[in-house]
């Protein structure tokens, strides 16, 4: 059973939008997260940390914003991110295991 997706938006200490992301990002759902990330003017930081499972279609979502984005991850995440390629185009933290 898919894990529902749940999107809270706050702000940092430094000023920049944050969108925590919590459960499956998958087709299903994509709308949704690229809508909350396309919500925010300016940079922005993408906290992954509490997913457990991106699809390519979510993916997409991601690469959409990487210029502006840094993006906050587990190490569970760690190789689709990096056999993507997202590591090259944004700022990626908490991969390591």
């Amino acid at each position: 059973m898919t894990t529902p997706l749940t999107l809270t938006s706050t702000t940092d200490p430094q000023g920049r939008s944050v969108v925590k992301v919590a459960g499956e990002i998958d087709l299903s759902n994509t709308d949704s997260f690229a809508a909350a990330l396309d919500d925010v003017t300016g940079p922005l930081v993408v906290d992954l940390t509490e997913v457990l499972y991106i699809d390519s279609a979510g993916m997409s979502v991601l690469f959409a914003h990487a210029e502006r984005a840094e993006i906050i991850a587990t190490p569970l995440l760690a190789p689709i991110i990096e056999v993507s390629g997202l590591t090259s185009m944004a700022t990626i933290r908490g991969m390591e295991g």
